[in-house]
């Protein structure tokens, strides 16, 4: 026991000692590589079955940790999310002491790497894997304290990348070495050898039970590679040609994506995906995370950057382990998420441009790739940046791959998993949530409808929600309704959020009735109005009792403040308006403002978004409709011309019908931004406050813009919702009643200068940006998710600037 703990030095390991060690290591890190498996294919059970000995084995002790922080990181669950926490604050214990061990011992697994190397990584694994927990709350406080666990694997990470003299801006190269190693091993040993690097004495070569073990390691690490390892179909039986697609019995061996290799050792394999993992992984976060705890980052010593991490995330995506899946998960997240984290959107290109025929779209496309491969050298700055951000334009239309654009990689990586875990509803998520960013939102649903119950409930919820996201956007309010209510069934994350959601359903489907503006094949019936009516107002009341009941890290989550500050701004309009029913005294659409934060406006179609403008309009009083083509001209010519105060952007508005240039043509109706009866009359019961109205302009500037009225969206929003941020002097308003319009009303201003002007919009962009970036109000509930956006922003338009 003295030993054990330290007290007395222990006697040096003989050589066969070390290789029984390392044989045994091996295995334990094959076994904990096949439980976390089992919860990638949505088997949890199996995968806590076969981690029994956690409490001891540092790599098992991970992987429990491992499947814990899926569980959690998927459900938002306040016991699972501290049980995960308290495994992984085990683990990093039990690493360090492996870690210690291995390097007094000097047990090296490896060839390549030195002694007690995996346990670093698994070390720094489980520092941020903790940390991510704490930031995932999406509160300041709980940010901050994860940074010293952010800086422990920051601090590990790169010091294993030192030693291995890994140079972070070509994070693939250490691939490429790791292949070539393991060619010049096998053909000096044989496979099963592969896992001891240390040279066999001819008495160890008689030893069975070593030859045994790693003959039993290697044949482990083959059939996971080829997906046999936990009972499931060849890939190339259950693999889909693509999104939303049944099984494509006509494929081959050769169509199967070939992931992982088995003449690399695993302890070599897990070293090497994990680092590019974790530290990919980590650079990423560091970009992205607010500039209020990144202000300290960079006093602490490190920096992410995003580009980085995204390559080192790609090459961990591309191995056939937990690393590859949890990199595939990140990457899926990135790219397809449901929040509108990343800067993507800035190098969309027009809708004019998107209406281009594919063919002289294509020889144009093909003419500037082929000169920006040939000519880059005698290319000038603003050349360059005006060349590469018309390769993103070209990936987004699937030309082309670029890192913010992955296009059908992404999907075939995706496809891969699906075959590979067939049991998985997460799976079935992420290609739901492809769909959707690409449009298909019936198809997104249908798909979901398609699944099974899962052993991990945090998987269904999940699924549920983004269900009820979808249907949010196609205006099924109806379904979105009940299912939102359904959620409180299975899932324990923010029981008044869900309840709000379902009242702003229901609000909503009562106002489609009153107008009469229910689409073909929306589920909203006529005849349930009042019934509509009588469950939105229950459930608004009964939303805002449920705000603290279920804390997020023991802090009430951000979005349970932002309803309790709505109901407050609710009940004043009331209490101003006795007489008149409490909906009827709600003014802009509660769901359409919600569903911008779930990324709604740029998932929906044409229908959708022109169906949004109107019903915003429900509660506005005054009869403006979008300013014609000439009026906009003007104001964009200003607006180009300006670099000082937004107030110097706009005079008035005009009332007249649109009558846009633009090719993206509307409905042959006008689109108006205030709704009227027959008789002539607004459906609106309430003057619509300024706060109010400059909401719903916001929400219907950022609606035209995705339809392709880019100026006339700019010219509504800078009248009337920038002009009222920021006076002539540059000094900003305080928002009381909703403090999170100021930096994202600034952030799509931002948006509309690079949507209209490209690179030579660069200066007024940061100017935008800047200015939402630097908003200060006791630190506003969505200034997470806002401020993400923003930093993401300034850093891409940053890395363009000349």
């Amino acid at each position: 026991m003295l030993r054990a703990l330290g007290f007395k030095s222990s006697p040096a390991l003989s050589n066969e000692e070390m290789n029984q060690k390392i044989a045994t290591q091996a295995l334990q890190l094959e076994k904990a590589l096949k439980a976390m498996d089992y919860v990638l294919d949505d088997r949890a059970n199996e995968a806590y079955d076969l981690l029994n000995d956690h409490d001891t084995v540092a790599i098992s002790q991970l992987a429990y940790g491992v499947c814990l922080f899926l569980e959690a990181t998927l459900g938002f669950e306040q016991d699972t999310m501290k049980k995960a926490s308290e495994i992984l604050s085990k683990a990093e214990s039990l690493s360090l002491k492996e870690k210690s061990f291995a390097e007094k011992n000097q047990i090296k697994s490896s060839q390549i790497y030195p002694p007690g190397t995996e346990f670093a990584v698994a070390y720094a694994e489980s520092n941020l894997l903790n940390a991510l927990l704490m930031l995932l709350s999406e509160n300041f406080m709980e940010g901050a304290k994860a940074l010293l666990k952010l800086r422990r694997a920051y601090q590990t990470l790169d010091s294993i990348k030192k030693n291995l003299d890994f140079d972070s801006n070509s994070p693939s190269a250490s691939l490429a070495d790791l292949s070539s190693y393991s060619s010049f091993q096998v053909e000096h040993n044989d496979a099963s050898f592969v896992d001891l690097p240390l040279t066999m004495t001819d008495q160890e070569v008689k030893d069975q039970k070593i030859i045994d073990d790693l003959d039993r390691v290697y044949h482990m690490r083959l059939s996971r590679i080829n997906g046999s390892h936990i009972g499931n179909p060849p890939v190339s039986e259950s693999l889909q040609s693509e999104l939303g697609g049944d099984s494509n019995n006509n494929l081959n061996d050769k169509d199967v994506l070939k992931l992982g290799n088995p003449s690399i050792s695993s302890v070599d394999e897990y070293i090497h995906s994990g680092v590019n993992l974790c530290f990919g992984i980590l650079q990423v976060v560091l970009s992205l995370i607010p500039p209020a705890i990144g202000k300290v980052l960079s006093v602490v010593g490190f920096k992410g950057s995003r580009e980085v991490g995204l390559k080192m995330v790609w090459n961990a995506a591309m191995e056939r382990n937990i690393h590859g899946g949890i990199g595939l998960l990140a990457l899926l997240v990135f790219y397809d998420g449901p929040f509108q984290f990343t800067d993507v959107d800035f190098d969309i290109p027009s809708s004019s441009e998107l209406n281009k025929s594919n063919s002289s779209l294509m020889r144009e496309n093909d003419d500037k790739l082929k000169k920006i491969k040939t000519n880059s050298s005698s290319f000038s700055r603003k050349e360059i940046v005006e060349e590469k951000i018309q390769l993103e334009r070209m990936a987004s239309m699937n030309h082309g791959e670029t890192l913010l654009h992955p296009g059908e990689k992404l999907v075939k990586v995706l496809l891969h998993a699906r075959a590979l875990f067939p049991h998985s509803n997460l799976w079935l998520l992420q290609e739901s949530r492809m769909l959707a960013s690409r449009g298909k939102l019936n198809e997104a649903v249908k798909l979901m409808d398609t699944a099974k119950p899962s052993q991990m409930k945090q998987v269904d919820a999940l699924l549920g929600f983004d269900r009820c996201m979808i249907l949010v956007f196609l205006h099924d309010f109806d379904r979105a309704g009940q299912d939102f209510l359904d959620l409180m069934k299975v899932n324990s994350y923010s029981h008044a959020l869900y309840t709000w959601f379902a009242a702003a359903c229901y609000l909503e489907a009562y106002r489609m009735c009153k107008t009469g503006l229910i689409p073909k094949g929306s589920d909203v019936d006529p005849k349930k109005v009042d019934s509509y009516a009588s469950l939105a107002d229950r459930y608004l009341h009964e939303a805002p009792k449920l705000i603290g009941k279920k804390k997020f890290l023991s802090k009430i989550p951000p979005f349970e403040k932002f309803i309790g500050r709505k109901y407050k701004e609710l009940e004043e309009a009331q209490r101003r308006n006795p007489k008149i029913p409490f909906i009827d005294c709600i003014q802009t659409s509660l769901v359409h403002e919600l569903a911008y934060f779930w990324n709604g406006y740029n998932r929906m179609s044409q229908e959708h978004l022109e169906l949004s403008i109107k019903l915003l309009g429900y509660s506005a009083l005054s009869s403006a409709s979008l300013p014609s083509s000439s009026s906009a001209a003007s104001i964009s010519a200003s607006a180009a011309s300006t670099t000082g105060s937004p107030n110097d952007l706009v005079s008035s508005m005009s009332s007249m019908s649109i009558k846009s240039n633009n090719s993206l043509s509307l409905s042959s109706s006008p689109i108006t931004l205030a709704l009227k009866d027959s008789n002539g009359k607004p459906f609106a019961k309430v003057p619509e406050n300024k706060e109010q109205r400059m909401i719903r302009i916001m929400f219907q500037s950022i609606a035209l813009r995705r339809l392709g009225y880019i100026t006339e969206g700019m010219e509504i929003l800078d009248k009337i919702v920038i002009s009222q941020l920021v006076n002539s002097s540059g000094k900003t308003t305080k928002l009381s009643d909703n403090p999170y319009l100021y930096p994202t009303a600034l952030y799509e201003r931002a948006l509309f200068t690079w949507k209209l002007k490209g690179a030579d919009g660069l200066p007024e962009c940061m100017k935008w940006l800047t200015l939402s970036q630097n908003y200060h109000n006791d630190d506003y509930e969505l200034s997470t998710r806002t401020g993400m956006k923003t930093k993401a922003a300034i850093d891409r338009l940053e890395d363009l600037n000349y």
